[in-house]
C-alpha cells in the first residue's frame, strides 16, 4: 500500500461521480472522457461482447443518444488500489432509464467493474465489466 492511498482514492471516487452524474444526465461527451482511448482498452458490456474503445464509444453514443435520463442508485461499491496509477472499482446497484420514445427499462442489479488508470496526470478507465439481469421494458405513462 502507498503512503498516498488516501489521495488515490479521493481522485477515483470523484471520477466514479463524474461518471454517475453524466451518466444520469445522458451527457455522453463528459461520460466518454472518463474513459481511456488507447489500444489496450476493453469494455464488456451487459450482452456480453467485448469492444474496444472505438466500439464501445459507438454504443454509448448510441445508447445516450436514446436516452432521455436515468437514476443510479449504488448500494455497493468496493474501491482496491492495486498501486500509484491502477485503481479497481466495482460498482453495484440499480439503473431506471426512461428513453425518448417513452421505453422505460429497469435494472433492478447491476453491476460494473471499472479498472482505473493514470495516465499523464488523469484517471481514466482503461477497462470496464458490466453484467447485469436483462431490464424489465415498459412503457412511460
Amino acid at each position: 500500500m502507498t503512503t498516498d492511498h488516501g489521495r488515490i482514492l479521493n481522485e477515483v471516487k470523484l471520477i466514479a461521480e463524474e461518471l454517475i452524474h453524466h451518466s444520469e444526465a445522458a451527457d455522453v461527451s463528459p461520460f466518454l472522457a472518463c474513459y481511456a482511448d488507447v489500444p489496450e482498452f476493453v469494455a464488456i458490456s451487459g450482452d456480453g461482447v467485448i469492444r474496444g474503445y472505438i466500439d464501445f464509444k459507438l454504443l454509448s453514443e448510441e445508447y445516450y443518444n436514446a436516452l432521455l435520463q436515468q437514476k443510479l442508485t449504488t448500494t455497493h461499491q468496493v474501491f482496491n488500489v492495486l498501486c500509484d496509477n491502477a485503481v479497481v472499482l466495482c460498482w453495484s446497484g440499480t439503473i431506471d432509464a426512461v428513453f425518448k420514445n417513452g421505453d422505460v427499462w429497469k435494472m433492478p442489479q447491476y453491476t460494473v467493474t471499472f479498472l482505473f488508470r493514470k495516465t499523464n496526470g488523469a484517471w481514466k478507465v482503461v477497462h470496464s465489466h458490466e453484467c447485469g439481469l436483462p431490464p424489465v421494458i415498459t412503457k412511460a405513462n
